[in-house]
């Protein structure tokens, strides 16, 4: 049943250490920098593929909305706006945005919603889960579920960005209910997303979850995750987001060029602020001190120009599919300085970590269904390791409410950690079956372990009768 969560979980003195911990660090189950490459390329060049077909939709609204936005390594008076950022609208086939979530309804022609799954995307990619699991995600839906996949920062810190998830989250459940009464809740979660639902079902008792599918799970620390962070990475992001009287912060220097790659992506000129504290920022060495104080203004009838000479050009790469694609890309990267600055401050382990995360599992960890599904071929999982865990929890519960049963299955898979990410969307996939044969397009395509998948979870939710 969807029910808005009020509170985390009231604690004994050992459970607040994990609940509130007094540092917030974290890098949401950094698998190493290659493989998160991997993945995002694979995803958004499946996508790309398709553009051009489907006709993404991808719309600028006339009522601008001004807004500034923080860095997080600038001061009060560094704050650097994106007063020219229009609103944007983005469609992905039958994909809505709503309340920060991305929303996907199941065909008029399955009926109502068998069950709403909650999706959790991996590290990187979990900030754009509507393209990097399209294969996965609309497929659930075309069996009848309810799909709301929530996009999320990487951080070091778990609990904020559980927290974070569940307040978008709550926000669309309270709709959704309104539409279509109670729905179960099934959390659905890739690597990093996994570990993520992991601790909502443990630590967020006012978020109930009827089962769990954890996909390629991983809560392996940071040294382990990257075997050179404390020789290299740390080091090299401390040097990166310094600054000083002649030295910018390269984070806030990156954060800056993405703004400006987003503004130019929608075919508009950046914001006066925006283009003020470049020229700060990017001042050539020796005249730091005359652009400290430096201003652009771009008179709104040369800015208006420029808009409407370039409109026609974005619109025709709107409708192949490039612009949003772009967009969403800049948008995940954005994520980058965030971590710069976090390493920066001094992050140097997941909160909770790893220990802990067990511990409130075999303590906390309430849904009564859970699949676990391991790739073969992944070096970064840990299945083996949450499967006992989970088997623990459930003597635990059964101890304290004997009537209880608790349901752990086990999936094993070929394939990679990436598997759920190497896929064409659905239509594309479709059509290419039609013309090919299933066989041949999943192996042309590469999406042979991605369906299934599909088809494990599809079976899985059919026998766990919601």
């Amino acid at each position: 049943m969807i029910i808005p969560r009020r509170s985390t979980t009231s604690a004994s003195a050992s459970d607040k250490k994990i609940l509130f911990p007094k540092s917030l660090l974290l890098f949401a189950n950094a698998p190493i920098l290659l493989l998160t490459f991997v993945q995002m390329t694979a995803a958004f060049s499946s996508v790309a593929v398709a553009a051009g077909r489907e006709g993404f939709r991808f719309q600028l609204l006339n009522d601008r909305h001004r807004q500034s936005q923080l860095f997080s390594s600038a001061s009060s008076e560094d704050l650097v706006s994106q007063e020219s950022k229009d609103r944007v609208v983005r469609v992905f086939g039958n994909w809505e945005e709503l309340h920060g979530n991305f929303l996907l309804r199941p065909p008029i022609e399955t009926g109502p919603p068998r069950a709403l799954i909650h999706f959790l995307g991996g590290a990187i990619v979990g900030k754009a889960p509507h393209i990097s699991y399209r294969y996965l995600l609309e497929s659930l839906a075309k069996k009848g579920y309810m799909v709301v996949a929530t996009p999320y920062d990487l951080s070091f810190d778990y609990l904020t960005t559980c927290d974070t998830i569940l307040s978008r989250f709550e926000m669309v459940a309270a709709t959704l209910a309104r539409q279509y009464g109670a729905l179960p809740v099934v959390g659905l979660g890739h690597s990093c997303g996994s570990v993520l639902q992991l601790l909502i079902t443990s630590l967020f008792p006012d978020t109930p979850r009827g089962a769990n599918a954890l996909i390629s799970f991983n809560n392996k620390p940071v040294t382990e995750a990257i075997p050179v962070f404390e020789e290299v990475v740390a080091p090299f992001f401390t040097y990166v987001a310094a600054r000083n009287a002649t030295r910018s912060s390269g984070s806030e220097i990156l954060s800056v060029g993405l703004q400006l790659a987003k503004s130019a992506t929608v075919g508009e000129v950046p914001s006066d602020h925006l283009l003020s504290r470049a020229a700060q920022l990017l001042a050539p060495p020796g005249f730091e001190a005359f652009a400290k104080d430096a201003t652009v203004s771009v008179p709104l009838a040369l800015r208006d120009a420029f808009e409407s000479l370039v409109q026609p050009s974005t619109n025709a790469l709107s409708q192949a599919g490039l612009v949003p694609l772009s967009y969403e890309f800049l948008e995940t990267l954005e994520q980058i300085p965030l971590l710069i600055d976090e390493v920066a401050d001094g992050a140097r382990d997941f909160v909770p970590p790893p220990a802990e995360v067990k511990a409130a599992a075999r303590r906390a960890y309430r849904a009564r269904r859970t699949l676990i599904v391991k790739y073969t071929e992944d070096p970064l999982d840990e299945s083996d390791e949450i499967e006992d865990l989970l088997q623990v929890a459930g003597q635990v519960i059964r101890m304290k409410r004997p009537m209880v049963q608790i349901d752990v299955q086990r999936r094993d898979l070929p394939g990679g950690h990436a598997a759920p990410l190497l896929a064409p969307p659905l239509d594309l996939a479709e059509r290419a079956e039609t013309l090919l044969g299933a066989d041949a397009a999943k192996e042309q395509l590469f999406y042979s372990q991605a369906d299934q998948t599909v088809e494990v979870l599809a079976k899985w939710l059919e026998e766990s009768n919601l």
